[in-house]
């Protein structure tokens, strides 16, 4: 086996997959960071003692009023949160089909561009398998019809590399 080859095969495939990651994130920046978690509103829904007093010294319609504002103030955060999850969830698959979509057309230019060589066109093969596999774990939940069907051409496309370039998949002997 030719070392030379495999490395640059690793070398390929080793700045691929963050590559596609970190592209992913820049035209697709929302949801991302700081940004990837529902912060909610500002105000604290179980506040203490709202009326600067003892709670042993609150009356029993100040009490009622207290957990009847908490409860409205917990529901309207959940609901806030719900939306904001929603919101991601439609995001991310447009982000994965985005993903799956770049992995794939990559996969197809290493199958049919004659004049690359083995190495790249390996690196750039399993590049473009792994990026795809780690983009179906990262955005598993958000459940993309369209990601699973570019996830299904994909893996055809993926059987039909293997099936045509199977002879130079190991065979990187030194020529001498």
């Amino acid at each position: 086996m030719n070392w030379t080859k495999l490395l640059y095969v690793l070398i390929i495939i080793l700045l691929y997959v963050p590559m596609v990651f970190v592209g992913a994130n820049v035209f697709f920046p929302q949801y991302t960071g700081t940004n990837s978690y529902y912060h909610g509103p500002s105000q604290d829904c179980y506040q203490k003692y709202p009326y600067g007093t003892e709670p042993d010294k609150l009356t029993q319609p100040q009490r009622e009023e207290i957990d009847a504002n908490q409860r409205a103030c917990q529901e309207d955060f959940n609901k806030e949160q719900e939306k904001f999850e929603h919101g991601k969830l439609v995001y991310e698959g447009t982000k994965y089909v985005f993903i799956a979509i770049f992995n794939l057309v990559i996969l197809l230019l290493a199958l049919f561009l004659p004049k690359l060589q083995d190495s790249v066109t390996m690196g750039l093969f399993l590049g473009s398998i792994a990026a795809t596999f780690g983009a179906t774990i990262r955005y598993f939940d958000t459940r993309s019809k369209i990601g699973f069907i570019i996830l299904v051409i994909t893996f055809f496309a993926m059987l039909f590399f293997i099936n045509r370039k199977k002879d130079n998949f190991v065979d990187w002997k030194e020529k001498k």
